[in-house]
């Protein structure tokens, strides 16, 4: 059977936090991004908040008949007051900010378990997550290394708007990257 891609409320996404919370685990514990149980733990408690956020959109690859989730991307509208936003607002400085994050849509997860990986899950959740969006840009974080996300993001248009970038309290640097939805 074909995995079924599939859009999920904030209320699914409760229901299916455990799973999706695994997959996050699993995606993100191996080098370079080495995730700790306490990230997975700040993950796991983020994101019933990120349910709430402005026009969030959670998209799922799940195994049909089982309902086990493979995968996952969602986002939401980036704003003034939200960790992310103002730390890159603030590192982009007024101009580039401004033409970036006024009007954009925060790609913030997408993780594939690694058991299905290479499958072209990532490159589909990317792909139907920002269908459509009703926003100038879009944007979002990835560790500094060459990955196979950092590379499907270039491959589909991302920019990189700042480069070695460290959050605050964060020890890894990150790449911010923008993408133009007008185009």
């Amino acid at each position: 059977m074909e995995p079924l891609l599939t859009y999920l409320t904030s209320e699914k996404v409760e229901s299916y936090s455990d799973q999706i919370v695994e997959v996050y685990s699993r995606a993100f514990q191996d080098p370079p991004y080495n995730r700790t149980k306490a990230e997975v733990l700040a993950f796991s408690s983020s994101l019933p908040e990120h349910t709430r956020r402005q026009d969030f959109r959670f998209l799922a690859v799940m195994k049909q008949g089982s309902g086990q989730v493979l995968g996952f991307g969602y986002g939401y509208r980036a704003g003034p007051g939200q960790w992310w936003h103002d730390q890159v607002e603030k590192a982009l400085g007024p101009h580039v900010a401004q033409e970036w994050l006024a009007d954009s849509f925060q790609l913030v997860e997408l993780a594939v378990d690694p058991a299905a990986q290479g499958q072209g899950y990532g490159s589909l959740l990317h792909d139907r997550l920002i269908a459509d969006l009703p926003y100038q840009k879009a944007v979002l974080s990835t560790i500094a290394r060459d990955t196979v996300a950092y590379r499907l993001y270039r491959k589909r248009g991302w920019v990189e708007l700042l480069d070695n970038f460290n959050f605050a309290s964060v020890v890894k640097p990150y790449r911010i990257m923008g993408l133009d939805l007008t185009r």
